[in-house]
């Protein structure tokens, strides 16, 4: 029988792998399959395998295979607290064997592995890499992401995707980065330029992660359905949006509602905003947002204002507002 797979010595097997985990130095798949043993378990064979198949935490999954092999044998997976990819080395993760490039690193290459991997911590996606679909390409090598901190940088990947790794994230940041709809990507380029035709609106990937406390978001270049006319009123109907600690987005465009938007600052007394907006944008639009930094300026300088400060930064805001603005950000 399967669960008759184990090791013949479970405390012996235990302070094996503690002495391994310090020098980093595991044993061939060969090794490891000739050093099991038949074990009968007191637990019926049916849920013996469930607990196999359903580990609930990674920490279980850990004494699971601790305890004994037959856990592991059935559903093999790797425990990374914090795994990083950058496009020259590729996908990594920290440990005690050091390389010339990461000297407390060591490199993982997922292409090697035939375990999925579990990650705990967090995740970050370094590199100049807007068609090599990195993530994408990630997601079948993936069992679990819990990680509560993400970073990813010039990427293009489903919205099931996102659900995947970031249900539990914390601590969101994206540069450059476009969530498809349906895992449809479309493609269009034009003087260098990536359209996105399919992309997910910023308030649906808001709507979806209500544990993000901290949001960055740097949109791409054509943030053609990221923002759109309806995206500020949007945002303020989702009630985690109102709780963030910290909203910090740039490269807006001009379709964004900041009239809106300044009514929720007005009375924002928790999070910490900040709004760039690129150079692109109408005379109009760059007078409509100095009015309201004036407005915002003037009531906290004269103490008639009693929320948090934001930081608005475009082309055509005076250098004397910008340092006010920057002053008073700070002292929040």
């Amino acid at each position: 029988m399967d669960s008759q797979i184990a090791t013949s010595n479970s405390s012996n097997s235990s302070t094996e792998m503690t002495r391994n985990s310090v020098s980093m130095v595991f044993p061939n798949r060969a090794y490891f399959y000739s050093s099991c043993q038949l074990q009968n378990f007191s637990t019926p064979d049916t849920i013996i395998f469930y607990v196999s198949k359903n580990p609930s935490t990674s920490k279980f999954y850990q004494k699971m295979i601790q305890s004994c092999k037959y856990f592991f044998i059935k559903n093999p997976i790797i425990i990374v607290p914090e795994l990083w990819f950058y496009q020259r080395t590729g996908w990594y993760t920290e440990g005690s064997r050091p390389s010339e490039d990461f000297p407390n690193g060591r490199l993982v290459y997922l292409n090697e592995l035939t375990s999925k991997i579990w990650i705990t911590d967090s995740l970050d996606v370094w590199g100049n890499t807007p068609i090599w679909p990195v993530v994408t390409s990630f997601m079948p090598k993936i069992y679990q992401c819990d990680a509560t901190s993400i970073f990813i940088n010039e990427q293009m990947f489903s919205f099931n995707d996102l659900m995947h790794i970031a249900s539990k994230c914390e601590v969101l940041c994206l540069l450059s980065v476009v969530i498809m709809n349906n895992d449809e990507i479309v493609l269009e380029t034009e003087e260098d330029q990536i359209y996105f035709e399919t992309a997910v609106s910023l308030e649906a990937i808001f709507k979806a992660l209500p544990n993000v406390k901290e949001f960055t978001y740097k949109l791409p270049e054509n943030s053609l359905n990221i923002i759109t006319t309806k995206t500020a009123k949007e945002l303020l109907k989702i009630p985690h949006f109102l709780s963030l600690d910290k909203f910090q987005i740039s490269q807006i465009p001009e379709i964004f509602d900041i009239k809106s938007f300044f009514g929720y600052i007005k009375e924002n007394k928790k999070t910490n905003i900040q709004l760039e907006f690129p150079y692109q944008i109408s005379d109009a639009y760059n007078i409509q947002l100095q009015a309201i930094v004036d407005e915002i300026l003037e009531m906290e300088l004269n103490f008639y204002n009693d929320y948090k400060v934001p930081w608005i930064s475009f082309s055509g805001m005076t250098r004397s507002s910008y340092n006010t603005m920057c002053t008073l950000y700070r002292q929040n």
